[in-house]
């Protein structure tokens, strides 16, 4: 069953020189529960790729179906809701509120559209202490680690339990014994949980956790081969 399907997918942002065509007509799909890595340099087109299948941006032509639907056919209240239900951001930069602390950056998501706090604080704390930070819960982002603050960023993400999880560089700015625990804490989603996840990377050796690689060079999108 395909959780993520684009066809033709283009987006031409317009600039004081003219005209950028960021995504030249890509064509792609995901069979749920898959865990893939679209590698490439700077500029190719990689987080525009993912912002048009996550919902955050518009394409300038084309189609993005999640779980069948047509997400740019929704008005964007519905697509708001849609995605915040369905898909789990997560950010080089991990955009945490400075002035909550890790538990309620974690709340945020799910407080928008339920109002049972004390349910959703209890769901946070697990998910918090299931990525060792049961010890980090009223600390604000200032005063954990990088790594600490990347995983209160993919616990965030986690809190609505969604079915896809999109990663942006998610080790960017991480050193090496963090990137393998962020990595190995997602590789532990897709195979426990069944969460599909699409990771943009340029880094080689974190697309071996995935199981299929895709290149993007110029806005297309390629096979990747060895």
């Amino acid at each position: 069953m395909k959780i993520i399907e684009a066809k033709n997918l283009k987006k031409v942002y317009k600039t004081d020189e003219g005209y950028v065509e960021a995504l030249k007509g890509i064509n792609f799909s995901m069979e749920k529960g898959d865990m893939v890595a679209v590698m490439g340099p700077s500029g190719s087109g990689k987080s525009t790729f993912l912002h048009l299948i996550g919902g955050i941006d518009i394409p300038t032509e084309g189609q993005v179906f999640i779980d069948g639907k047509d997400i740019y056919s929704m008005n964007e209240d519905k697509k708001a809701v849609f995605r915040n239900k369905t898909i789990g951001f997560i950010f080089q930069f991990h955009y945490l509120l400075p002035e909550f602390t890790a538990l309620e950056n974690v709340m945020i998501p799910k407080l928008l559209y339920e109002n049972n706090e004390k349910k959703i604080k209890e769901e946070a704390v697990k998910i918090l202490e299931k990525l060792n930070l049961g010890d980090r819960l009223n600390h604000k982002p200032s005063q954990l680690s990088g790594g600490q603050q990347q995983r209160v960023a993919i616990a965030r993400a986690l809190i609505n339990k969604p079915s896809i999880i999109i990663a942006d560089e998610p080790t960017g700015n991480l050193d090496s014994e963090n990137t393998k625990i962020v990595m190995e804490i997602l590789q532990s989603l897709n195979k426990e949980n069944n969460v599909s996840i699409v990771i943009a990377t340029h880094d080689v050796d974190i697309a071996k956790y995935c199981y299929h690689t895709y290149y993007m060079k110029d806005g297309l999108l390629y096979d990747y081969k060895t």
